[in-house]
């Protein structure tokens, strides 16, 4: 303090000895040379070397070289503009009759500085300005001016009686010049004790900066420190002035966690007064089989828990260091931030990490499907529900060959078309789940084939092959016959082991029979598989007697020749003696052959007959024979 005033002191003096300037051949004076605009400059004595010059009795022009009309004996003027001009005085009697001077005019700009607070109501003025030789400092409190000069030393402290807002001002001087510069005026508080400044949250914005956002006061300095991988051994990194924010830059958070402090910083004192620490998070995501794995390292003195952010959603809080993630989907990306929550309630807030989330688990091969033989196969199954998948890709066989990709479904079923009974088709499933893996082929599903015959007897011989597609196996097998217009009339259930059935149930009304067959599964929930479906039309029949005896002894049924039908629709019989000779026709049968013809009785003897038959499927046959006839004596 005591260099800074004898400097102010030197400069001051230095100004007051140079008061007045003379004339280029020494003839005049002025005031002032040099100085801020608006500068006004007298002629002091214009007649320094002669008498009587620049008088009302011999008067002088005056040019003060602005552009401004000339006059006589004009002693002052005002510089209104900026620049250099040449002032000149002409006398009347005197060689050369005119001398000068040269009058700088400056610009009027008002002194940049900055003042720091002290404690013990001190503050610290910082002239930042460099465009004048000195500058003059007024604190305003009644104490005096203090000049400084430019440069390094510009620098002045000042203590008040009591703390609060005071008004500084600063204006610039040259040497050797007026004294007229306007001032810059700042406020500033005083304060008896520097608070120390609270950081409220820390921000890892990238792999190589972090921010920060803290509390303080103007006029403050602060000094960041930093500290790598432990919230001691501090360093400087940073002096801040007049800001809330700050950046801190040619980090590497992806390997350290960082810790930091904030000193209110007193320049007066060489003292410091801290604010709490807080510390980066050194976070790290990785993606694993069906989980997300996160980790982080920092220091976790003042911490409270740590919250755990997914995509800006709170996903949990803990107080581990550690989180396992298992509610991933995959091939979904998924960021996390971490933030630690402190005590007295600041945040620091982890770089986000992005990962993609997957599944290496093989899908359950598809071992239960139902197919049901209709104009194709329709096939439907059950899968997993573990795995998803958006396409399954459906294999077909034929017989002992290899098989073969048919088709693709987005969905559990799949219709063959093309089936055929004759193909003896098996077919398999398989399928990529959404997160790309492939599942083992499935097991094979054989539709039920179903063949049948009539035996010797009119009866129906059923044969099929085996049901398999099926983990647990079948349980029974049901057969279903039904009617030629579709309805039920039957059903039949039969063991696993059971391939084949003999219908020989005598149903005279129904010459037309459909079978399927429907397997039933162990497993619960599987539906039922079902065949194709075959249609046995049983043959028409015709009975009738080797002879007959129309002679009214009885018995009655013997009377007449009657032909009995199984499955007839329509019926025309036609009786022939053995010369050809048409005796008979009927369409009724039961309207039989009472031995005459045209009233009068034949001879024994063996008689042929042909019948026109229509059965009940619609089918036309001809049916010939022959039948004794014979007469008690």
């Amino acid at each position: 303090m005591i260099v800074r005033l004898f400097i102010g002191f030197f400069f001051l003096t230095s100004f007051l000895i140079n008061a007045q300037y003379a004339s280029q051949n020494g003839r005049f004076q002025v005031d002032e040379r040099k100085g801020c605009a608006p500068l006004t400059v007298t002629i002091l004595n214009a007649n320094l070397l002669t008498t009587d010059e620049c008088t009302p009795t011999k008067p002088c022009n005056m040019n003060w070289g602005d552009g401004s009309p000339g006059a006589q004996n004009s002693f002052t003027h005002t510089y209104t503009q900026p620049g250099v001009y040449t002032l000149s005085v002409l006398y009347q009697a005197m060689n050369p009759p005119t001398d000068v001077i040269q009058i700088i005019v400056t610009a009027n700009t008002p002194p940049s500085f900055n003042m720091v607070t002290c404690s013990g109501n001190e503050v610290q003025v910082r002239v930042t300005d460099t465009n004048y030789d000195a500058y003059i400092i007024n604190f305003n409190d009644g104490s005096p001016e203090v000049q400084v000069p430019k440069g390094l030393l510009a620098i002045a402290n000042h203590t008040y009686a009591s703390s609060g807002n005071k008004t500084i001002s600063v204006r610039g001087k040259d040497v050797n010049a007026d004294d007229n510069c306007g001032s810059n005026t700042q406020m500033i508080e005083a304060l008896a004790t520097l608070p120390a400044p609270f950081i409220n949250q820390l921000n890892v914005m990238s792999s190589d900066r972090i921010d920060l956002n803290f509390s303080g006061a103007s006029n403050i300095q602060y000094r960041l420190e930093i500290a790598t991988n432990n919230n001691t051994t501090f360093q400087l990194a940073q002096t801040l002035f007049n800001t809330s924010t700050v950046s801190v830059t040619n980090l590497r958070p992806d390997d350290n966690y960082y810790c930091f402090r904030l000193g209110a910083y007193d320049p007066c004192n060489n003292t410091t007064n801290y604010s709490n620490v807080i510390c980066s998070a050194n976070f790290d995501a990785a993606a694993q089989n069906n989980q997300n794995q996160l980790n982080w390292i920092t220091n976790t003195t003042g911490i409270t828990n740590f919250s755990l952010e997914r995509d800006a959603t709170l996903l949990t809080t803990t107080g581990a260091t550690s989180f396992t993630d298992n509610t991933t989907v995959c091939k979904t990306d998924y960021c996390y931030q971490v933030v630690s929550n402190y005590s007295n309630g600041s945040l620091s807030i982890s770089l986000a990490k992005c990962v993609t989330a997957f599944s290496s688990d093989v899908p359950t091969a598809i071992t239960n499907a139902t197919a049901i033989v209709t104009q194709g196969a329709d096939i439907t199954w059950q899968q997993d529900p573990a795995f998803q998948t958006s396409l399954y890709r459906i294999f077909r066989k034929s017989g002992g060959a290899n098989a073969e990709l048919i088709g693709q479904s987005g969905t559990p079923q799949f219709t063959d078309a093309s089936y055929t009974t004759e193909g003896e088709f098996c077919y398999q499933v398989g399928y990529t789940d959404v997160c790309g893996n492939a599942a083992p082929t499935g097991s094979e599903i054989c539709p039920i084939r179903l063949s049948g015959v009539l035996t010797r007897e009119n009866f129906s011989s059923l044969s099929w092959s085996a049901y398999t597609g099926w983990s647990a196996g079948v349980e029974e097998y049901r057969i279903e016959k039904y009617n030629e217009q579709g309805v039920l009339i039957q059903s039949i259930t039969v063991t696993a082991g059971t391939t084949a059935y003999t219908d020989s149930d005598i149903d005279p009304d129904n010459q037309v029979s459909r079978y399927i067959i429907k397997a039933v599964a162990n497993e619960a929930g599987l539906g039922e598989a079902v065949s194709n479906e075959i249609i046995l039309i049983k043959e028409p029949k015709l009975f009738y007697p080797t002879a007959f005896t129309p002679d009214g002894q009885g018995p009655v049924d013997n009377e007449t020749f009657v032909v009995f039908g199984q499955y007839i629709a329509s019926f025309e019989m036609r009786i022939f003696n053995r010369w050809g000779e048409l005796l008979f026709v009927t369409t009724d049968r039961d309207n039989g052959w009472d031995g005459t013809y045209r009233g009068k009785e034949q001879p024994e003897g063996t008689y042929v007959f042909t019948a026109d038959l229509i059965d009940l499927a619609g089918r036309s046959f001809k049916r010939t024979g022959s039948v004794v006839l014979l007469r008690r004596k």
